[in-house]
C-alpha cells in the first residue's frame, strides 16, 4: 500500500478530489491511503497564522517556516524518517513518467503544497525537501500539482488499474507518445477505423501502433526520440519519413589547428551525421555551428552533450549541444 501525506492550507481541496473514480476505488480497496494535514494546525496563536510579509519587501506573503517544518516532522514521524518530502513549486525539477515510476516504489510520500509567494527557504532546507514542478507555468497553489502526483503514482501501483497492460502501452512508458485509439462504430462521420486494426493480425496491429507512436512523437515531441529505445526498423521508418532528431552544436574559442577535425571525428565515431555546418574566424576567435542528426545516438542526449563538453575542455574550446526545438525557443524573437 502507498501512503500519501499531503501538507496543505486547504485540505478539503484534496479530500474532495479523491472521492471519484479510480482513486476512490483504490482507497476503498486499501491500495492507497491519503492523509490531509492542515499546516495551520501547527501554527502558534489563536489566529492560526501561517504566512507573513517577505523580508526585503515585495508583493504577496510567504509561508512561515515553523508550521511547515512541524507539519513535515509530524508526517515523517508517521511514515518514517526516510520517506521524501516533495515540495510542489514551479522552480523545481520537471516531473515526468520516470519520476512517477521511481516514486511508486516507495512506501510513502509527503507532498508539501506551497501558496502565496512560496515557502520560507529555511523550512525547505531543514526537512531536505525535493522541489518538483509539473511544467513551466504557475498555479494558484500546490494542491492541483499534489493531486497530479498522487494520480500518476497511484496508477502504477499493482491492482489500481486492474491490468498491468493499462499503463505498459501508453505515453512515455517506452519513451514515445501513445498511438491513436479507436472503438466502435467502424465508421464515424465518414471516417473509418484504420484497416490494420480491423485485420485481426496481431503482428500487423503491433507494427501499426509502433509506427503511429513514432510519428506522433516525431511530430509533436521530437526531443523524446533521443532518449527512446529505437530499433533498426524504427530508425529506417523515421528516415523514410524524413523525421530526424536534430541537435544544434556550437563551438566557440581561440582558433587553433585541428578543431574541426577533432569534432567531426568524434561525431563520426558516435554515428552522428552532420546535416549542415558553418564556421567563421574573427580576429583569432573560432566560431562554428552545426546542425546534426542524433537519431542514431545510442548514449542518450544528455550523455552526448556531456561528452562533447569534455571534448571541448580537452581541445580548449566550449562545445554545447542543444535540442533543435529548445534552441529555437531560446532564440525566438
Amino acid at each position: 500500500m502507498m501512503v500519501f501525506y499531503v501538507l496543505t492550507l486547504f485540505p478539503d481541496m484534496i479530500r474532495d478530489a479523491l472521492n471519484y473514480s479510480i482513486l476512490k476505488r483504490a482507497a476503498e480497496d486499501g491500495l492507497i491511503e491519503v492523509h490531509c494535514v492542515d499546516i495551520r494546525d501547527f501554527s502558534v496563536g489563536k489566529h492560526r497564522q501561517a504566512d507573513d510579509a517577505p523580508y526585503g519587501g515585495g508583493a504577496g506573503m510567504v509561508m512561515t517556516p515553523g508550521p511547515v517544518f512541524c507539519a513535515c516532522e509530524f508526517a515523517r514521524n508517521a511514515l518514517g524518517a526516510d520517506e521524501p518530502v516533495i515540495c510542489l513549486t514551479p522552480r523545481g525539477r520537471p516531473y515526468n513518467q520516470r519520476k512517477a515510476e521511481e516514486l511508486s516504489g516507495r512506501g510513502g510520500l509527503i507532498l508539501l503544497c506551497g501558496h502565496y509567494e512560496g515557502i520560507d527557504q529555511r523550512a525547505l532546507d531543514a526537512v531536505g525537501a525535493e522541489e518538483i514542478s509539473l511544467g513551466d507555468f504557475v498555479l494558484t497553489g500546490g494542491e492541483p500539482a499534489a493531486l497530479a502526483i498522487i494520480d500518476s503514482v497511484s496508477r502504477l501501483i499493482p491492482g489500481v488499474l486492474g491490468k498491468v497492460e493499462s499503463f505498459q502501452n501508453e505515453s512515455f512508458s517506452d519513451g514515445l507518445l501513445e498511438y491513436p485509439q479507436y472503438t466502435r462504430p467502424a465508421v464515424f462521420n465518414g471516417m473509418r477505423v484504420p484497416e490494420e486494426l480491423l485485420s485481426g493480425r496481431h503482428k500487423s496491429i503491433a507494427k501499426w501502433r509502433r509506427r503511429q507512436s513514432l510519428l506522433k512523437t516525431a511530430e509533436t515531441r521530437p526531443d523524446l526520440l533521443a532518449g527512446a529505445d529505437l530499433n533498426d526498423d524504427d530508425l529506417t521508418f523515421l528516415r523514410e519519413g524524413k523525421f530526424f532528431m536534430k541537435g544544434i552544436i556550437t563551438v566557440l574559442g581561440n582558433d587553433r589547428v585541428g578543431i574541426i577535425a577533432k569534432v567531426c571525428t568524434f561525431l563520426s565515431n558516435e554515428g552522428i551525421n552532420i546535416l549542415d555546418i558553418s564556421q567563421t574566424i574573427i580576429q583569432g576567435y573560432f566560431n562554428m555551428m552545426m546542425i546534426v542528426d542524433v537519431t542514431n545516438n545510442v548514449r542518450g542526449f544528455d550523455e552526448l552533450a556531456q561528452n562533447l563538453k569534455t571534448l571541448g575542455d580537452e581541445i580548449g574550446v566550449q562545445i554545447k549541444l542543444q535540442h533543435e526545438d529548445i534552441f529555437n525557443s531560446m532564440h525566438r524573437i
